[in-house]
């Protein structure tokens, strides 16, 4: 990433000298929370002053375009406006060699402010001062509780930022340069550790800036390394910068510098006019990849999830259909455990009856829960066989429509992978949002209040049923995966739609399972239902259970579980 250090700096106050100092503010816009752009009229010229204190994107330089502004302007926009709107810019000034710009205003009824920008990546921050350099506001307030030692609220003194320490490198003494040498690198002075020490030493200098000297120097010793630091010190004395704009193999801007770099092929350096034209070509080129980047990658998360839990849902159905050929079996059991319950007693682990559904009647061994009666174990059967036979018609119905969903959004993936545009990647998004394939994506069809203090930034929505009961549903997988293994409790009603992709449901029992009513139920089944990917269907089957008899597999993607002992309740999700 680009590096915006001392030197860079350095550059751009020494342009914006001749064009914007003595020149009037004539407006102020706030982009967002970290960029804003200054417009100012100077030697009969318009300049727009684009700042930044993006922790990625720190910088300042002139620019050649308006971002889109809210409509309803920042507090610290506003604030702007009021104290330097029609002022006149006094001086601009960089504090030594350090990442720190001034700006000093004087506003036409002679008040004077000055405005500080400190480019230090995500500890970035614009902010105004008073003429006695007390803090009229700032782009980012830090509080005690952030920093101890440096609070940027408004009626605080301005502290400068930590760093004061370092030694300036424009001005300090051959005896000051070798007492840093002698402190901070010592007699092992190899090459990484004279880049360090300068890092460390000295204010506005970084990696890459430590790196050239470096290779500039062509030795670590005290001498070639004062000699390379010194021709750093004439170019910013004298201002004679020679920017460039460097590129990688297929074209595109990587870097800026107001001087050859030897990090670099010269093959890849296109030298520029203004330093400001090349920063402002460099980020535009930087903050457009990185749009597209991030949009790219959060398309292709969703997009891969959603395949991913298809593909289990399918995995599941296929398993239910091959599970549907059982059920004949599983009534016939009950069936014979009926028949020959006289023979069996409460307690038996199982049961040695005779086959009669076979033509050479074996006998054979039925298992059986010890803790059920011969009848109860026989509902039992019979109830397995149901469930078996139901959950197997739906899966064959629902196997081609999943097979379905599992193409296009692989053609989607596809498709993702030739996009070369921001654009181009956002116009997948809503056809598959549209037909329920991006269920993360969603608005929710039931409301609830989100608890951010009890559940951090876990998506858990709460709900109330009619008989005062609290309801928890989590928003996607990564929130369905909290709610389950953190919040619920053991005995607890965990909810599901049964092989249906969905939102994990929780029933708060207070211990007491026993004392929920089925009304509740039935509401926690439907907001089960009405968030899962079957929700347009005419009837969903919603399986609960207590939350202890709910198990996430070792290595499981989050949300993916498994259960036991269910019971199922068929609701309708258009109710």
């Amino acid at each position: 990433m680009m590096t915006y250090d001392g030197l860079v700096l350095a550059a751009v106050v020494a342009e914006l000298k001749r064009t914007v100092e003595t020149g009037r503010i004539q407006h102020i816009r706030q982009h967002d929370d970290s960029d804003l752009t200054f417009e100012v009229r100077s030697r009969n010229e318009s300049y727009l002053l684009f700042m930044s204190v993006s922790a990625r994107f720190s910088r300042v330089h002139l620019s050649s375009g308006k971002p889109p502004t809210p409509q309803t302007p920042p507090n610290f926009c506003m604030l702007l406006r009021k104290y330097l709107g029609g002022a006149f810019i006094r001086s601009v000034e960089q504090s030594g060699f350090d990442r720190v710009l001034k700006i000093n205003t004087q506003a036409p009824d002679g008040n004077r402010n000055t405005l500080v920008l400190e480019l230090m990546g995500k500890h970035s921050n614009l902010i105004l001062l008073s003429d006695t350099d007390k803090i009229l506001g700032a782009a980012k307030h830090v509080s005690a509780a952030v920093s101890r030692y440096r609070q940027v609220l408004p009626g605080r003194d301005y502290i400068p930022p930590p760093g004061g320490s370092k030694l300036d490198p424009l001005s300090c003494s051959r005896a000051e340069y070798d007492a840093l040498w002698r402190d901070g690198i010592g007699t092992e002075a190899t090459e990484d550790n004279v880049k360090r020490g300068l890092v460390a030493g000295f204010s506005g200098i970084g990696p890459f800036l430590a790196e050239e000297i470096m290779l500039r120097a062509g030795s670590p010793t005290p001498d070639a390394v004062w000699n390379a630091l010194e021709n750093i010190r004439v170019m910013v004395g004298t201002r004679e910068f020679a920017p460039m704009l460097i590129t990688n193999e297929r074209g595109s801007s990587i870097y800026a510098y107001p001087m050859p770099t030897r990090q670099h092929p010269e093959k890849l350096q296109h030298p520029r006019s203004s330093m400001n034209e090349v920063l402002d070509t460099l980020y535009r080129d930087l903050t457009r990849r990185d749009a597209f980047d991030t949009e790219y990658a959060s398309l292709e998360t969703a997009i891969k999830r959603s395949i991913a839990a298809r593909r289990q849902t399918l995995k599941g159905l296929e398993t239910s259909v091959v599970d549907g050929k059982k059920s004949e079996r599983l009534q016939q059991f009950g069936e014979l455990v009926l028949a020959s319950q006289h023979t069996i007693e409460k307690g038996d682990k199982s049961a040695r009856v005779i086959d009669y559904y076979d033509p050479e009647m074996p006998e054979i061994e039925i298992p059986l829960d010890e803790k059920m009666t011969p009848r109860e174990n026989a509902e039992r059967l019979f109830q397995r066989a149901r469930k078996t036979r139901e959950a197997s018609a739906l899966a064959v119905n629902r196997i081609d429509g999943v097979r379905d969903e599992l193409a296009t959004l692989q053609s989607a993936l596809e498709t993702l992978s030739r996009a070369t545009t921001v654009d181009g990647v956002k116009s997948l998004r809503p056809s598959l949002t549209k037909q329920n394939l991006l269920r993360a994506e969603q608005v929710h069809a039931v409301p609830g209040k989100r608890e951010e203090s009890e559940f951090g930034s876990a998506k858990i929505r709460r709900l109330t049923s009619s008989d005062g009961f609290e309801i928890l549903y989590g928003e996607n997988s990564t929130s369905n995966d909290f709610l389950t293994t953190k919040v619920a409790k053991p005995n607890d009603l965990w909810l599901h739609a049964r092989q249906i992709t969905g939102a994990h449901v929780v029933i708060r029992t207070n211990n007491r399972p026993d004392a929920v009513p089925p009304g509740t139920i039935r509401e926690a089944a439907m907001v089960a239902a009405k968030n899962c990917d079957a929700k347009h269907s005419s009837l969903v089957p919603v399986d609960y259970t207590l939350r202890k008899h709910v198990r996430k597999p070792r290595a499981a993607a989050p949300g993916l579980v498994t259960y036991q002992r269910e019971k199922t309740v068929d609701v309708s999700p258009k109710l």
